[in-house]
């Protein structure tokens, strides 16, 4: 009998030997254990039954070579240089969960990298046999990152993002606009009216731009006047977010709401805030965007514009699967909901 072996010398049963103890020939195992209808219902059944005394398993990698695929989907998440894996936004990782199960319910496995500098950015999944297409997610402030994956696409890698910068990489997005709209919108109702609007680097962030734009219908369908910190963009989002709240509690102290373009952002605005001892939500109102984890555990508990991870999870899965299938997929914004908790004073 004929004996495969793994890394320790383990020894298991093959095809051969099944085709043995069923009386058949090799390749009529491989067509019965495919329930190929070729092959008689009394035959697959005694193959299979074989099989299953025999405890043996298809060799699923040599049956992804003969079909030209790996069953794999790699997995990019574009971090910033040095940064600590710790330190990456926390929906990329409800992101990277809903991505996971999805995957695994279309019968494929992920292979996961942190990419944050040209010495390790890679594309080359599909070239290598790695993978069958990539799903890149990051910030959108990785100008470098995304110019390497972008040119992946041009030049025919299937490559589906998440925080693209704008729009030459498909992309899976929620309706960013209408979510500053209804976040801005729930402010006003509740007696706000100078409502400032902070997202360091909206004029180079798409995401950004359109929830910026909802902040400015918003507040135009309200009568009220933008307000606006006006802040170069450097370090974590966090840092920006504190930074930029800083510098508008200098400038025009008269706001009495924010909306933030991130979660992180308003955490760290809401730390600017605490230490310059406005209260929470009785002199300031805030609001973020995303729906991260932590923002129910933040102290007030952060109200947040909540992407559903579920679904864009699984629309990342299907646009990059659509790809390789060669078929466009229809851009679909993912569902969001408006979640309010105590930084903007309760229902």
């Amino acid at each position: 009998m004929k004996r495969r072996s793994d890394a320790r010398g383990q020894n298991w049963p093959t095809s051969f030997d099944v085709a043995c103890a069923a009386g058949v020939s090799q390749p009529t195992v491989s067509r019965a254990l495919r329930d190929d209808p070729s092959v008689s219902p009394e035959t697959r059944e005694k193959v299979h039954a074989a099989a299953k005394a025999l405890n043996y398993r298809i060799d699923s990698r040599a049956a992804r070579l003969r079909s030209g695929s790996t069953g794999t989907l790699a997995v990019a998440i574009l971090t910033q240089p040095g940064q600590a894996r710790a330190r990456v936004n926390p929906f990329y990782f409800a992101l990277l969960g809903a991505i996971g199960a999805a995957a695994s319910d279309r019968g494929f496995h992920l292979l996961l990298s942190f990419q944050d500098s040209p010495a390790n950015f890679r594309s080359d999944y599909e070239q290598s046999h790695e993978a069958d297409g990539l799903i890149v997610i990051g910030s959108a402030s990785h100008a470098e990152g995304w110019a390497h994956f972008t040119d992946a696409h041009a030049q025919g890698a299937h490559v589906v993002a998440w925080g693209a910068p704008e729009d030459s990489l498909p992309t899976i997005r929620c309706d960013n606009r209408e979510g500053g709209r209804l976040a801005v919108s729930h402010l006003s109702g509740r007696g706000r009216r100078r409502i400032a609007f902070i997202g360091p680097g909206w004029d180079q962030h798409v995401a950004f731009r359109l929830r910026r734009e909802g902040w400015l219908d918003a507040v135009s369908e309200a009568g009220l006047d933008p307000i606006e910190a006006d802040l170069a963009v450097s370090g974590s989002r966090e840092e920006q977010g504190e930074a930029a709240m800083r510098s508008l509690l200098a400038t025009d102290p008269g706001f009495d709401a924010v909306f933030a373009a991130s979660d992180l952002i308003a955490l760290g605005a809401m730390k600017a805030l605490r230490e310059a001892g406005r209260s929470i939500p009785v002199d300031t109102a805030v609001i973020g965007f995303d729906g991260i984890p932590s923002a129910s555990h933040s102290t007030p508990a952060l109200s947040s514009v909540e992407q559903d991870s579920e679904v864009a999870g699984r629309l990342l899965v299907d646009a990059v699967l659509a790809r390789i299938a060669g078929r466009e997929q229809a851009a679909t914004p993912i569902p969001m909901r408006l979640v309010v908790r105590e930084s903007c004073g309760l229902r």
